[in-house]
């Protein structure tokens, strides 16, 4: 037998609506990092999101790079002259190697490849070699008093906070790392001449990064809000106030969705309508909190039901339930619903209310073509057939 519920508790026994959306949002997020399973969401999210602009600088960095290349090669003459120096050889090497890079970040991006590395986790290692391979290109440049590119390495740092799907984090660590390359290399190769001409770059480049990351900082801080926002919306708008099931609206994409990808994939389903029976007269002979209390009640045991992930369980309205098994034939569906209708009748009510709470059910399964349409009139008029019947029964067609 269930507990006793008094009507707060009832209720409070429902979940609210993306109570850790709206947890996390009433707490804060100042720091930039949401409570675990939050923040793997909201990465994950950010990365559906700006997979597409992180492709688009990808394809301009590739394009960028392979100019700078080409300009290494003129410039230093290497089909006529080669190459004398060996860090020449590193600048060479390390210019090709982006390449490389660049061209495998956009083959894991645009394939599913994608699944097994996020997209973030690419966008910070790419952009972390392209950062370090610029610095010692300019440095090694500088060493041999030739010109180096020193507002191309602002722009790299500048570009860390780009939407390349990385965290605030992520961007500001990426964008120091040709600031402090290009410190520590200078100190390396360059002479004590070369070195005071190169600190003017370098002053510039730690000024960079934070300029870029207070922006950054702040569109992250937008784009956490809105996605904590959206979510709790969404959420709302797919579930049921009172009991938290699944809306109607929710019920007929999921089910047309499910509908179709077993027709595919040859599976079976089980269409279920649930209805409380006499429930006016329940709720008029003990009111509406009482009503909502065993409408909480039912709609617990009918969750329970509804196991496995293409399973649903919703409320389409009133004391009407629906519950869609997936993967699953009448005959397996059978005790189950049967088991949920004991279930109902052994909700323990108030004290004052003798007769135990019953339900009707009917269940059907859908045939080649059908739509949800037209499973559904049938499973409602089979419904009717349990009402008409005695009610408390199940009806199976």
């Amino acid at each position: 037998m269930l507990q006793s519920l008094t009507s707060q508790d009832a209720l409070a026994s429902q979940p609210a609506p993306d109570e850790a959306h709206a947890r996390q949002l009433s707490d804060g997020f100042g720091a930039l990092r949401f409570e675990p399973a939050l923040e793997a969401e909201y990465r994950q999210s950010l990365g559906r999101e700006q997979l597409g602009p992180a492709i688009i600088c990808a394809w301009l960095a590739l394009f960028i790079w392979t100019g700078f290349v080409a300009y290494d090669l003129i410039r230093l003459d290497v089909f006529n002259q080669g190459v004398a120096y060996a860090d020449m050889w590193l600048l060479l090497i390390g210019r090709w190697s982006v390449l490389l890079v660049l061209a495998m970040a956009l083959i894991s991006v645009s394939t599913p490849l994608r699944e097994r590395l996020p997209v973030g986790a690419v966008a910070f290692w790419v952009f972390s070699v392209v950062g370090l391979i610029a610095a010692l290109n300019a440095v090694i440049y500088k060493s041999h008093g030739m010109e180096a590119a020193d507002t191309a390495l602002v722009v790299v740092v500048m570009a860390a906070f780009l939407p390349l799907a990385m965290t605030f984090y992520a961007a500001l660590i990426a964008a120091l790392i040709p600031a402090v390359v290009a410190t520590l290399a200078g100190i390396i190769w360059l002479d004590t001449s070369q070195f005071t001409q190169h600190l003017g770059q370098v002053v510039m480049l730690f000024i960079a990064v934070p300029v870029g990351a207070v922006g950054a900082y702040l569109r992250e801080r937008a784009h956490r809000h809105q996605f904590l926002l959206t979510a709790i919306l969404s959420r709302q708008a797919q579930a049921d106030p009172l009991t938290d099931l699944a809306n109607r609206r929710l019920f007929e994409h999921h089910a047309d969705t499910a509908i179709a990808h077993a027709a595919r994939n040859g599976h079976e389903i089980v269409l279920a309508i649930i209805d409380i029976d006499h429930f006016k007269a329940f709720n008029d002979r003990n009111g509406h909190a009482a009503g909502d209390i065993a409408l909480c009640q039912v709609a617990s045991v009918i969750h329970q039901a509804a196991r496995r992930p293409m399973d649903l369980a919703a409320r389409l309205g009133g004391e009407e339930f629906a519950l869609l098994l997936y993967d699953c034939n009448m005959n397996r569906a059978r005790p189950v619903l049967e088991a949920l209708r004991g279930r109902v009748s052994d909700i323990a009510l108030s004290p004052g209310e003798a007769a135990p709470l019953t339900i009707s059910i009917s269940a059907t399964s859908p045939t080649s073509g059908e739509d949800l349409d037209t499973i559904y009139d049938r499973a409602d008029q089979l419904l009717y057939t349990s009402k008409s019947s005695g009610r408390d029964r199940l009806t199976t067609g």
